[in-house]
């Protein structure tokens, strides 16, 4: 029976998600502590990373001997340079603390390349190791887990699928707020919130703006930055619709949930390799109709048009009909949010962490 955790989290991108697994596992009886387990900073040279995966790794041991717990739960992505760090990680670990210990890792995203390309590294060593060592993998989609089962059955045995928590309570519906940002007015506000990269689908977006009748009636926020933002903002003015668009930069997760419950749909026609997108489905809790992709956990949980409308990410015209459709339909979107207001129930720190608890229980009985 399991009844100490150690939790490896992030230090900066969904603490909140992690604690609250965190306090809904306390809440069902466990004790839990947590250590830092994260990708390194990027521009460090290689031999940095490692000694930072090395550094990383006997810390948790350090802690493992402190606790003594009997699962280790770490936050990771199951691609080529997260999976590396795991297994670098697990083999320290498993090599330097001998008490018994089940180890359980969430993926938070995924890349189902270092299966189909059968390298030599991972497809001999890496993957038959953590194979035997892990007792239980977290994937985020049900596609994924059967994109496994195909390349690696062993492997698959490992694989559950789960959710992540979602608190509709953090976002806050304010006049304030929304005034704070001069957009305390009667334009329709679509809403997106993410990084700024082409796969997020985030030129679709403005390249259907221009084709969008309606646009003098509505306004298109942008919450966040990334690799391409600058690159963004030229196209935005190349096309000539700054009038219709309001950036906000980068937000801390905590000021920008509450453009959720303030603004009157989501636009998301990703096309990245998500798990279970927080944007999506933060937006889905607070009863936000939603224009979106077919992905991954989006497959799993939305339907069209009960909770959204599907669109191709990376043609700017079929997202240019979704706009229209949605916005000439009040009852489509009364609809969309009121299913979406019930499907977000699904999200609960309470359900999901019991879910949690059965799979710990699952999966450590049959090793």
């Amino acid at each position: 029976m399991i009844k100490k955790i150690l939790v490896g989290i992030p230090p900066k991108n969904h603490i909140n998600l992690a604690m609250d697994e965190v306090d809904g596992l306390c809440d069902l009886g466990y004790e839990c502590d947590t250590i830092t387990y994260t990708r390194n900073n990027s521009k460090l040279s290689k031999l940095n990373k490692l000694m930072g995966v090395f550094s990383n790794a006997f810390a948790i041991v350090k802690r493992l001997y402190k606790l003594k717990p009997e699962l280790l739960y770490l936050n990771s992505r199951f691609e080529p340079v997260g999976t590396t760090r795991d297994f670098i990680t697990i083999v320290l670990i498993r090599t330097l603390y001998w008490r018994k210990l089940h180890i359980a890792i969430k993926t938070h995203g995924s890349n189902i390349s270092i299966l189909i390309e059968r390298s030599f590294f991972f497809e001999t060593i890496v993957i038959p190791y953590l194979t035997r060592q892990v007792t239980l993998w977290f994937f985020l989609s049900h596609e994924e887990k059967d994109s496994i089962a195909k390349l690696a059955p062993k492997f698959a045995k490992k694989a559950y699928v789960t959710g992540n928590i979602i608190d509709p309570n953090r976002s806050m519906k304010s006049e304030a707020f929304m005034e704070n940002y001069g957009l305390n007015d009667n334009r329709f506000k679509f809403f997106f919130a993410g990084r700024m990269i082409a796969e997020k689908g985030i030129f679709s977006i403005i390249r259907a703006i221009p084709d969008f009748i309606h646009k003098d009636n509505c306004v298109f926020i942008f919450a966040g930055n990334g690799e391409e933002y600058d690159e963004f903002k030229a196209e935005i003015e190349k096309l000539e619709i700054q009038k219709y668009v309001y950036l906000t930069g980068f937000l801390p997760e905590e000021e920008c949930d509450h453009f959720y419950a303030n603004t009157d749909a989501l636009v998301f026609p990703t096309y990245f390799d998500e798990g279970f997108p927080m944007a999506l489905f933060k937006s889905v809790a607070s009863g936000l109709p939603v224009i979106t992709t077919q992905t991954r956990a989006a497959i799993d949980h939305l339907k069209e048009p009960d909770n959204c409308l599907w669109v191709n990410g990376k043609e700017p015209a079929s997202v240019a009909k979704a706009l229209k459709q949605l916005y000439e339909n009040d009852e489509l979107r009364e609809k969309m949010a009121n299913n979406n207001h019930s499907l977000g129930l699904n999200f609960t720190k309470s359900k999901l962490t019991e879910q949690m608890h059965l799979d710990f229980l699952n999966a450590t009985a049959k090793n």
